[in-house]
Parts: structure tokens; C-alpha cells; sequence
């Protein structure tokens, strides 16, 4: 039997000693995660991700609104259905500073600041899809342009790099054809660097002492000697390692509390849709964000210089909101898996999530492709 690619116990209890396992991720994150929304006019979103990196508590509750009929000498009551209310999510999770500063390194680029536009409504979806896919003409305008370097430059043609700048060329297209932001999005603050800063000129005017590069180089020469063999230690680029992973923990959770704001400045924009994914128990289901609490678990301590806990703890209150474009449901559909559907669909497909995530449907729109995910 095989474990996770090991073929024996005794292979999985070698990879244990030798660190092996670690290179065998079960890339929790991309399969569990928040996607948030942000609306922008023409259709469009700003869609960003919040990894969980560790598995999340959900809890949901629905309700059917009943009316109630009491006939005079009848043992029971009569009902009709008056609908029923959206469903409500529960989701607990926790975000550890040590376990993103380990994981970061293989997170998914989404997870990342990247602030991307989106098309929300399917036909322009397709649209900008199918321009970012390489024709005839791209490879043909690129080859020309290759032939009249090589008349002008003598340089030979190279088809690799003839076949990068066509694929170049139609990633442009889908990204003029969507635009944009409507808010612009300029250099993000650097609060790790910031506090970093503030925490040791602080220091500096108590001690008088800044960064010790004696006790540095000191230390250098201690981890790379034979005794313990040890790669060279690079403070400032730890330092900076850090930084980054500090900064990311930062955007993930003021992505939550913006997730209940509207945008000031237009107030036409109403809070961001809250997408929930994890496995094949909740696939991309959109929610608005009533409430929100975030812990710190004191326990768990704080990096010293900039005061960011170790340890976050983070409820999440969501209420599904399923409007789509107010047409029939289509699982796999950007809009039409997003429209409301009810008991049918689990006689007809097993299924009442959208499916149109990253996570979607085979050789339909949602699935693992840039449509979703960026171009």
C-alpha cells in the first residue's frame, strides 16, 4: 500500500527523520479557503483569497418559514411553506505566524496582494477568456517580426521565444478587455517595517546599541562550522523574511474587516461577497459577512519588534446570499451557479453549491484555469 508515495511504514518512518514528508504537501489552501469579492462598476470584481491553513470548524443552519393552521377540533396542525431563510455559516479557523512563515513559501500566488479584475457576469467572462488564447495570426504577426530581426539584427529565429511573446501578446488582450480597477491600487503600507523601525531606535535610545554585527558575524562563523554545518545566517534577510510573511497576515485580516464595509466614497458599492470553499462540502458558496471576532491567544506570545501575535484566532458569522443573474441554476456557471436553487437539484445532480470556483466543474467555466484564478 502506498502513503502518500511511500511504499512501506518503513519509508514513511524514514521520511520522518529525514524531513522527506515535508515535501509531500497536502495543499490544504487550495482547497480550503475564503474568496472575497470586492464589487467594481462594468461587472467587474476585485478578487482576492484567504488561505486556511489549518482545517476550519464550520457549523450551518437553515430554516423553512412555515405558516401554521390550527383547525378547531383538529389533533395537529396544518402548514403551508412560506419559503425559507438563507442559509447561516459558522467558520472558525486560526491564522499561526509560524505556520504561514512555513507554508508561504509554497502558497499559491493568489493568496498573495495581487489585487487582480475580474469580469462577474459569464458572457464577458468568455469573452476575456477566449481573448487570451494564442490564434494562427499571433504565431504568424510573431514570426514575421521575427524574420525582419533576423534581415535587420542577423540574429536566428527562435520559435520558443516566438511562441512566448504570442501567449504574451493574448494575456494583454484579456487584460485590456477587462480593465482597470476602479480604485487604484498604489505600494501597500509595510507595517512590519514600519514598527521594526520604531522598535529599535527605540531600543537604540535606551541601550545606545544598535544591530550588533560583531555578535552577527560571530554567529555566522558558529552555525557554518564543521560542528554544526549550517547554512550562513543572513539577519537582514530573515529580517526581511519575516517582514513579508508579518505583512501578509496583515492583508488577510484587513481583507476580513473590510469584508462588512461598504466603499465610503461610493456608497452605490456594497460590501464584497464572501466565498466559502472547503472540499466537496461547501464549493464556492457566496455569503455576505454579518459578523466577524478576532482573538489573539495571548499564550502563544508576539513577535517582540512589531507586536504581531503568534497566534490569531477568527470567527467568521455568514449568511449565503445566492442572486446570480435571477435565472435557472447551472452548477460549474460563473452566474448561473450563483442563482438560487432548491431540492431538485439534489435528485438531478447531488449537488447545490455553484461549483464555479477554482475548484469546478471538468472542461467547464470555473475550473482550474485563469478565467478564476488570473491572468
Amino acid at each position: 500500500m502506498s502513503i502518500l508515495g511511500y511504499n512501506s511504514l518503513s519509508d514513511v518512518l524514514t521520511g520522518y527523520t529525514n524531513g522527506a514528508l515535508k515535501k509531500h504537501k497536502r495543499g490544504l489552501s487550495d482547497r480550503s479557503h475564503l474568496t472575497i469579492e470586492f464589487p467594481q462598476s462594468k461587472d467587474r470584481v476585485i478578487r482576492t483569497f484567504v488561505p486556511f491553513l489549518q482545517n476550519p470548524s464550520i457549523s450551518e443552519k437553515g430554516k423553512a418559514n412555515l405558516n401554521t393552521y390550527n383547525l378547531v377540533g383538529r389533533a395537529g396542525q396544518l402548514f403551508s411553506y412560506g419559503g425559507a431563510e438563507s442559509r447561516k455559516l459558522s467558520v472558525n479557523f486560526s491564522i499561526s505566524l509560524l505556520h504561514v512563515l512555513e507554508e508561504e513559501p509554497e502558497m499559491d500566488n493568489m493568496f498573495r496582494p495581487n489585487l487582480k479584475v475580474f469580469f462577474s457576469d459569464n458572457e464577458n467572462s468568455k469573452v476575456a477568456f477566449n481573448l487570451t488564447q494564442v490564434t494562427e495570426e499571433d504565431i504568424i504577426d510573431e514570426e514575421e517580426y521575427a524574420r525582419a530581426e533576423k534581415i535587420t539584427s542577423g540574429r536566428e529565429i527562435n520559435f520558443d521565444q516566438v511562441m512566448k511573446n504570442a501567449n504574451a501578446a493574448a494575456l494583454q488582450r484579456g487584460k485590456d478587455e477587462i480593465g482597470d480597477a476602479d480604485v487604484e491600487r498604489s505600494v501597500g503600507r509595510n507595517h512590519a517595517a514600519l514598527q521594526r523601525a520604531y522598535y529599535d531606535e527605540h531600543v537604540r535610545k535606551i541601550t545606545g546599541l544598535g544591530r550588533n554585527e560583531f555578535l552577527d558575524n560571530l554567529l555566522n562563523k558558529i552555525v557554518t562550522s564543521k560542528v554544526f554545518g549550517q547554512p550562513e545566517f543572513n539577519a537582514a534577510a530573515n529580517v526581511a523574511k519575516l517582514d513579508s510573511t508579518i505583512n501578509l497576515v496583515y492583508f488577510w485580516l484587513n481583507l476580513i474587516r473590510g469584508s462588512v464595509l461598504n466603499r465610503s466614497d461610493n456608497t452605490m458599492y456594497g460590501p464584497p461577497i464572501v466565498r466559502l470553499t472547503h472540499g466537496a462540502m461547501y464549493n464556492n458558496v457566496p455569503c455576505l459577512l454579518q459578523d466577524y471576532s478576532i482573538n489573539i491567544d495571548e499564550q502563544a506570545g508576539h513577535d517582540v519588534a512589531t507586536l504581531t501575535p503568534k497566534k490569531i484566532d477568527i470567527t467568521l458569522n455568514l449568511v449565503e446570499s445566492r442572486t446570480g443573474n435571477f435565472g435557472n441554476f447551472q452548477s460549474g456557471e460563473v452566474e448561473f451557479g450563483d442563482n438560487i436553487t432548491g431540492w431538485e437539484s439534489v435528485i438531478e445532480e447531488n449537488n447545490m453549491d455553484p461549483c464555479n470556483g477554482v475548484i469546478g466543474q471538468p472542461n467547464q467555466f470555473g475550473s482550474l484555469d485563469p478565467r478564476y484564478t488570473g491572468l
